[in-house]
């Protein structure tokens, strides 16, 4: 018993450590690992025929290869991406090759930069407002900037912030899949810029139309870049509103009478989004337009993959079955159509839960995808480390649990994944099948986080506020 207590003590004092250890000593410590993690796959890929890097980032290599030659990047067989992509890449054949995976992790390290920057304003922002509430009950008004240290240390906006950061510096799939070369990193930190400009535009009222114009140039971008951020556009629409939208009446005036704030995230994404589709489109024509856009709307993937619609795929592609009926793609598409709504109506309206409504949005986005890929987790494990601190309602204990249950199903679909790749085994009913425990499990830990969500709630030391 004692030495339990014993080795609990040490991790908890390690835990602590780590805690509180600088946030520019963590992002030190990352870059150096995801630095080892990319010459690793520099060996790795010239020892093994299992390659660690990415397909993708071999495809967009190609795509820059094409680029310096004078020719379009779709000229590469399977190039569906923005031309950005092949542009940034374009050192990987003048330079090095793994410059792009170089490129890809620094704007990882930049996502936790500005998941720490988001997450400090946010808390301490709300911390003040509470301050100032529950010291307006005493008739004492006072500066609340000088009262952090009436905070409960583990409400700390700095300790909360750097946690957060290193949920997202510590992950080993985030940093694994971008030192693979995958782009998504580069795409997700458009996304949470978004965010954090929206929600930096209500803390500086002198600068917020071009705050809020910003976001959506960021917002542009990212669409232009994916196409899935698209869905994020209502959430960040109705977090501008100076009303509550509770009738179906209120949505339509909303939609029809936008405010002045409203308007500039519609101008800067217009602007943005039409600016570089055009340009692309007079460089490249039609072909870059159904490429990198229309392609994905008709795309059917039989390769094995999480997704509930794989088996579907699988068998339509390998038999003369006719094209699903509109009625059957309705059916299909409704139910993730209608989630996003409801997410984006019951979490969009606030700035506050505005980040969780982005991750809740991105999660069903990926579970309800006809394609879905270990990338395409990095959309929503992205927006994440901006909720944590909203499920103190969930239990350690459950936490861990929903943790190993995703994992868990993980696992068992690469089970018969792997003895389809790398044995030849007919198990594609059997993959079809782990993709429906995958999504079952998804809608699940879905419904465990709504539950559970809640407000940030602060310990404060009355005596020393005062």
């Amino acid at each position: 018993m004692t030495q339990t207590k014993a080795a609990t003590t040490g991790w908890q004092r390690l835990g602590r450590r780590i805690l509180y250890t600088s946030f520019q000593t963590h992002l030190l410590i990352s870059a150096l690992l995801r630095i080892a993690l990319i010459c690793y796959g520099q060996i790795h890929d010239s020892q093994s025929a299992v390659p660690y890097t990415d397909i993708d980032y071999k495809v967009v290599t190609d795509g820059a290869r094409q680029v310096l030659a004078g020719d379009t990047p779709f000229a590469r067989h399977t190039y569906r991406y923005s031309p950005i992509m092949a542009y940034l890449q374009t050192l990987n054949i003048l330079l090095h090759p793994a410059w792009g995976k170089l490129l890809y992790a620094t704007f990882d390290l930049l996502i936790a930069t500005l998941i720490y920057r988001l997450v400090h304003m946010e808390i301490k922002s709300q911390y003040q407002k509470t301050v100032q509430h529950l010291l307006s009950k005493f008739n004492r008004p006072r500066d609340s900037d000088q009262s952090l240290d009436a905070l409960d240390e583990r409400s700390h906006p700095e300790n909360l912030a750097r946690a957060s950061a290193c949920f997202w510096l510590y992950n080993p799939l985030t940093a694994v899949i971008s030192t693979r070369g995958s782009g998504d990193c580069f795409s997700s930190f458009f996304v949470i810029l978004t965010i954090y400009l929206l929600l930096k535009s209500e803390h500086n009222i002198a600068r917020s139309y071009w705050l809020i114009f910003g976001a959506g140039l960021a917002h542009g971008l990212v669409i232009h870049l994916r196409l899935y951020p698209l869905l994020f556009s209502l959430a960040y629409y109705l977090s501008l509103s100076t009303r509550l939208t509770q009738t179906p009446l209120d949505f339509l005036c909303q939609i029809l009478r936008p405010n002045k704030q409203q308007l500039c995230l519609i101008s800067g994404t217009l602007i943005s989004l039409v600016a570089f589709t055009w340009t692309f489109y007079t460089m490249y024509g039609w072909e870059y337009i159904y490429e990198a856009y229309l392609y994905h709307f008709v795309r059917k993937d039989p390769r094995h993959n999480f997704s509930l619609q794989f088996l579907l795929q699988y068998l339509g592609s390998a038999s003369s079955v006719a094209e699903p009926s509109a009625i059957l793609k309705t059916l299909v598409l409704a139910p993730q159509f209608l989630l996003i709504l409801y997410l984006s109506l019951s979490f969009g309206q606030f700035r506050q839960t505005l980040p969780f409504c982005i991750f809740a949005v991105a999660f069903v986005i990926v579970t309800y995808n006809s394609v879905v890929t270990s990338q395409y987790f990095i959309w929503y494990l992205a927006i994440l480390p901006l909720c944590l601190n909203n499920f103190k309602m969930l239990s350690w204990r459950r936490c861990f649990g929903l943790l190993f249950l995703w994992l868990l199903v993980q696992a068992l679909w690469l089970l018969p994944a792997y003895l389809l790749e790398f044995h030849t085994w007919n198990t594609f009913y059997w993959i079809g099948l782990q993709g429906a425990v995958f999504f079952v499990t998804n809608g699940y830990i879905l419904e465990q986080l709504l539950s559970h969500y809640g407000f940030t709630q602060f310990k404060i030391s009355y005596r020393k506020l005062l």
